[in-house]
């Protein structure tokens, strides 16, 4: 008995031409000429990385890509004891009292060295970043100098953010900046921090600190 094609009905229906080999995942695209190939509905779904997206480059095409502010880190200092001396004759040094920069646990895509007090920017791009810091001074003239810098790859940025000292005893300090910054895959982000005249080669304690990196594009 001849039964056409086009009527049969399931579950006798066979499944589409060349399934039995295709990945999963894949869709049958037609070629516009009576046949066509199995192949994913994305170029490049196969190799994506977990968490990004498509990103269409207007001509029939794109990449794969993070979606902005998917990579970001934090490092911070709570209950800090540990004294850090500024550098001498108004140099910068990294801020970085031993043992006390912390890894948030909020990290996504992006690393952090903690015992290094630095962020690794993974991601190629523009960076938002944050800085806020609590610190006392010893017992020097007011009017005194602490200057804070960010630094990528340790290279200490231009521009500075400066918090005085009110009066002749210890006194206890905050300084907070932002910041929009650009770094090749793979570099990092630390603060370093200097004095004046005055300042210089003195002792701060970093109390409460925090230092954070967010990927924009």
């Amino acid at each position: 008995m001849t039964i056409q094609h086009n009527v049969i009905t399931d579950p006798n229906i066979h499944e589409p031409k060349g399934v039995a080999s295709a990945a999963s995942g894949k869709v049958y695209k037609a070629n516009g000429t009576g046949s066509g190939t199995w192949v994913y509905p994305l170029t490049g779904l196969d190799t994506a990385l977990v968490g990004q997206v498509f990103e269409s480059d207007g001509s029939g095409g794109g990449t794969w890509v993070y979606p902005p502010a998917k990579g970001h880190a934090e490092i911070y200092i709570n209950g800090g004891t540990t004294v850090h001396t500024l550098g001498s004759a108004s140099s910068f040094t990294k801020l970085n009292p031993t043992s006390e920069w912390t890894a948030s646990g909020f990290e996504d895509v992006l690393t952090v060295d903690a015992a290094n007090g630095e962020i690794d920017l993974v991601l190629a791009g523009h960076y938002k970043i944050d800085f806020w810091c609590n610190f006392t001074t010893t017992a020097i003239a007011s009017g005194s100098a602490y200057k804070f810098k960010f630094a990528i790859n340790g290279t200490p940025s231009a521009r500075v953010v400066t918090v005085t000292k009110p009066t002749n005893g210890v006194d206890t300090l905050h300084v907070m900046a932002s910041g929009i910054v650009n770094a090749t895959a793979g570099q990092t982000l630390s603060i370093y921090a200097g004095g004046d005249g005055t300042s210089s080669s003195t002792n701060i304690i970093v109390t409460e600190a925090g230092l954070n990196a967010l990927w924009l594009d």
